[in-house]
């Protein structure tokens, strides 16, 4: 590292406990979205607690360098301690994971076929099962679909960094904001709400004047459609 790195590092090194008090109300808040939408035995202040180990590692791993916000870094690593404790615990089964893998293949087959997002019964026509079946599945793949538990290689990315990664970076997100921008408008209204404008599904089942388990299902019928067109599992990171 040069010296003129090495001071810069210096002079925005992170005190862990300042940063612990400082960022304790992005744990909470962050916990709190990822528990709306996750089945209600799941304790919030377990959470919490994994989310502010999340925070330690975050603290522990940051590097300071211009274009790297310690704030976005921090919010990928907590929600990923959060959602790696859902795994650990298996909060969706494997069975259940391998439906909603079925769903994602039969919408992108059902795409391509048909030019266009398919309907709720085309794609249960698709995998042989009734529309109650199909709400079911999505009903039971609460919480773990979701677009913000990204994997390593997507974390921000800083200035100066190799230019092919730069590029990775950008293509993928232009990619994802396609696809968003394409969603049937209920469900690009459920992601707007809830992952630009930071409502809990009950806040977004207040302004849609749905019930929070619509919401919930909407919400998954989104995330199915966007790992589809991604062709990626965001959520199960090997």
């Amino acid at each position: 590292m040069s010296a003129r790195k090495n001071a810069y590092a210096q002079s925005t090194a992170l005190d862990p406990k300042e940063s612990v008090t400082q960022y304790a109300p992005l744990v909470r808040k962050l916990a709190f979205q990822i528990a709306s939408r996750l089945p209600p035995n799941v304790d919030l202040d377990d959470l919490i607690q994994e989310g502010m180990m999340g925070l330690l590692d975050a603290v522990k791993r940051y590097e300071p360098r211009p274009g790297l916000n310690f704030e976005a870094y921090a919010r990928f690593r907590i929600i990923g301690a959060i959602y790696d404790s859902c795994r650990e615990n298996d909060i969706l089964p494997r069975n259940q994971r391998d439906k909603l893998s079925e769903l994602e293949k039969a919408v992108r087959r059902l795409e391509q076929e048909l030019g266009r997002s398919p309907t709720d019964q085309e794609i249960a026509d698709a995998c042989e099962i009734s529309i109650e079946q199909y709400h079911e599945t999505l009903d039971t793949a609460v919480g773990m679909t979701a677009i913000d538990d990204v994997p390593e290689h997507l974390l921000p990315i800083a200035e100066g960094a190799d230019p092919s990664q730069i590029t990775s970076f950008k293509q993928i997100a232009k990619q994802l904001a396609g696809v968003i921008k394409d969603l049937p408008e209920k469900e690009r209204m459920v992601v707007a709400l809830h992952y630009q404008e930071d409502l809990s599904f009950r806040e977004v089942a207040y302004v849609m004047d749905l019930t929070p388990g619509r919401i919930s299902q909407i919400h998954t019928q989104a995330m199915v459609r966007i790992r589809a067109h991604l062709g990626t599992d965001l959520s199960f990171r090997p």
